[in-house]
This record gives C-alpha cells, sequence and structure tokens, in this order.
C-alpha cells in the first residue's frame, strides 16, 4: 500500500515540472504574437495600378471599329 502512495507522489511530482513548461511555453507564444502585431509594416503603393479601366479601353475599340466602318 506505501508503494502505491509513493508512486502516486512521484507520478504527480513528476506531472509538475511538464505542466509548469507548458505554461511558460505558452506565454512565450503570446508574447511573441503581441509585439510583433504592434510593429508597424511597410507597404509599398505603386502609381500604376494593377488592372486597366476596361470600359475605357471598350469605348476606345468601338471608337476605333466605327473609324475603321466609315472609311
Amino acid at each position: 500500500m506505501s508503494v502505491n502512495i509513493i508512486r502516486t507522489t512521484l507520478g504527480v511530482l513528476m506531472l509538475i515540472p511538464v505542466f509548469l513548461l507548458i505554461l511558460w511555453m505558452r506565454k512565450k507564444k503570446a508574447l511573441r504574437s503581441t509585439t510583433e502585431a504592434h510593429e508597424p509594416e511597410d507597404i509599398e503603393l505603386d502609381s500604376i495600378p494593377e488592372y486597366e479601366n476596361i470600359s475605357h479601353t471598350a469605348a476606345k475599340r468601338e471608337d476605333t471599329e466605327e473609324q475603321e466602318d466609315m472609311v
């Protein structure tokens, strides 16, 4: 019976450092993610848009087609 008590006590004592290690790692991860969130990000703004005005291009095509038809 005393062997069972010693085993249980040793089992609990071995789990405590593991539990503390897990808590420490979670705290470290949480601190790292909060410090990264406050750092400003460099954003480059391009003066040339990545898209083309489709309606403007379509209107130009229609004008050139009309001019070709008239000639």
